[in-house]
Formats: structure tokens, sequence, C-alpha cells
């Protein structure tokens, strides 16, 4: 059967069934209708949206349909988890280019539903369309307990002189592993979990939630790469940011394969991580470095070259990587 069989209703009735315990059937009004209705009591309400373009956020020789779908689920979850906030209810809305198959879509839910069933999230609805390109739409709502005068989440703008600066897992795994793709290097034994890194990412909910309870006040994904977005903690908190470039935590296999400047390179500038940078006190960032959580410290917060981000190698020279990351709105030659 094709997907010129079917109209948009019968199509959207074919998602809720082939979303099955991913789709949010029992909310006050479920998938199906004008819009989603659900409670949240005692709460504050996070909410974020992400978008993933065919031919800027994906394509078809780098990614199948369901990696799309579980990595348009995924970058949401992140943003939700970079707050320290725990995620719920996601509303997508799909644009699907002509040469979408059914099987395509098919696979796109499937990889959805397992990104939804990893990270506790269930979509609540959402909105299907065609168009020139395929693109995922994910809003994502979440909660974060409240507090005397707001929320307990963590924000951008939270960074103060004298804090460390610390990041999650092994940074640049997922720029890695795109990299091994394009290179058609797929099939090298040790190429596996940095090619994983990049088509099926983890969101560091718990990691997140559990800064929180630390004290950690500060924290931002790292999807646009690691120099970029502690770019926008420096900036918004007014403060300088100095990294180790020996402390940078890299993924063994990347090191293997690309060699270690490579792999550096990546770490600082390459994207795709859905890991959590943080800052705070040193003790307490050192707390969370459990073997399930994987925090390393990395560098600190400063009060000179307030804004910016600076590099430093083992002999105190700046560092400047070929890329500090990836900028949406700037063409793919100028990231």
């Amino acid at each position: 059967m094709a997907r010129s069989d079917f109209g948009e209703f019968a199509l959207i009735d074919r998602i809720i069934e082939r979303l099955g315990d991913a789709a949010a059937t029992d909310i006050l009004v479920p998938p199906g209708d004008d819009a989603a209705v659900w409670t949240a009591p005692g709460e504050a309400v996070v909410a974020t949206i992400d978008a993933l373009v065919e031919g800027t956020h994906w394509r078809r020789d780098t990614m199948s349909p369901a990696d799309v779908g579980w990595r348009a689920i995924a970058a949401s979850v992140s943003d939700i988890a970079a707050m320290g906030a725990t995620p719920a209810h996601a509303l997508v809305a799909t644009v699907l280019a002509t040469s979408f198959t059914l099987d395509d879509v098919d696979a796109l839910i499937d990889g959805m539903a397992e990104a939804c069933r990893r990270h506790g999230v269930r979509i609540a609805g959402g909105d299907i369309t065609r168009g020139n390109e395929t693109a995922v739409v994910v809003t994502l709502l979440g909660g974060a307990a409240l507090q005397r005068g707001g929320a307990r989440v963590l924000r951008r703008d939270a960074a103060r002189a004298g804090d460390a600066v610390a990041v999650s897992g092994t940074p640049g795994a997922a720029a890695a592993g795109l990299a091994l793709i394009e290179a058609e290097r797929e099939a090298e034994p040790s190429a596996a979990a940095l090619i994983a890194a990049h088509r099926r990412p983890i969101a560091r909910v718990a990691l997140g939630r559990a800064a929180v309870e630390a004290g950690i006040a500060c924290a931002i994904d790292i999807s646009d790469g690691l120099l970029q977005d502690l770019g926008h903690i420096a900036g918004r908190s007014g403060a300088g940011i100095e990294i180790d470039l020996e402390a940078l935590p890299l993924h063994p296999a990347a090191v293997e394969l690309l060699g270690e400047q490579q792999a550096r390179d990546l770490a600082l500038g390459g994207g795709e991580d859905f890991e959590l940078a943080l800052t705070g006190p040193a003790q307490a960032l050192k707390r969370l470095a459990t073997p399930e959580l994987a925090v390393g410290v990395i560098g600190r917060v400063v009060a000179e070259h307030a804004g910016e981000v600076v590099v430093r190698d083992a002999s105190g020279r700046r560092y400047d990587p070929p890329s500090p990351g990836w900028d949406q709105l700037r063409p793919p030659e100028h990231a």
C-alpha cells in the first residue's frame, strides 16, 4: 500500500495505532482531537521546541527514518534535561516530502516510539502535512518542582567566577560517528559506539535532575558544540570560561579511529552531542561524577574575558579549534 492511498486523518489514525504505549491515550483529551488536554498540578511547566529538517540536520545517506524519529524526540528531551526538569508529553508536527514512503513513515514512528519509551515520554498529539523536504518538529513539555520565587531549574545565566566547569560523557563521539559514516568506515569494529552516539543519542535526564538536587544552578546541552554552547553560558552570565584542553574526556574509539587531534577538535566543536555542560562549585560537580552520570571537570569560570570561552593547552597557550560549533542559521561551510 502506498502513502498516497492514505488521507491525512487515516494516516494520523495509523500513526496513533503504531505508537502504541508511546501515545498518551489516558490524558483528559488524547491524540486525535483539535488539541490535547492534560493537567500539571503542583509543578512548573517546562517547554521546548526543536526541528529536524532533511538536508540541514540529517540526510538519507547517513540516517534511516527510524534514526530520525529517535533523534527528533531525543533532541527536545535533551533541552528539558538541560533545565534539570522531567520530560512528559510531546507534540509532533511532521512535514512529509513526496519521496517519503509509507514504510518510511512507519519507521519514523517506530523510532519516535522507541525514543519515547527510553526517555519516559509520551506523544499527546501533533500535525501532519506535505512539503518539499521532510521535517519533524517536536514540542516537548515537562515539569519542574516549584520553589519560593520560581522553579527549581538549571539556567544559562547562573555561572559565577570561581565555579568549576564540567561536561558529561565524551563530547565529540557523535560527530566522530558522522565522520566515520561519511568516510564509509561504519564496518570497522570500533566504530559501532560512535555511530550509535550519532544516530541514537540518549539525553541526560537523570543527570539534569541530579544536578538540581546537588544545588547546581547552571547547565546547557551541547548539541551545537561544546565551545559554542559554553559561549552562551559565558554571554548570559557575564563571565569568562577557560577550558583545559588535556582535561577533555575523549571517546577511546574516536582517538583510535580518527587520532587524538581530530578527536579533540570534534569534542570542542563537532556538535551533535546531547551531553550536558554544567558550572558550579567543584565539590558539588565532583559528587555527580559517578559511573552512571559520567561527569568530568574540564575548566573554570573566571572574571576575565567576560562572554568568551578560551581553551588552553598544557603550557597555558590558547588553542583555537577549526570550528567552535554549529550555528543553525549559518550555511554549513561557515559553521
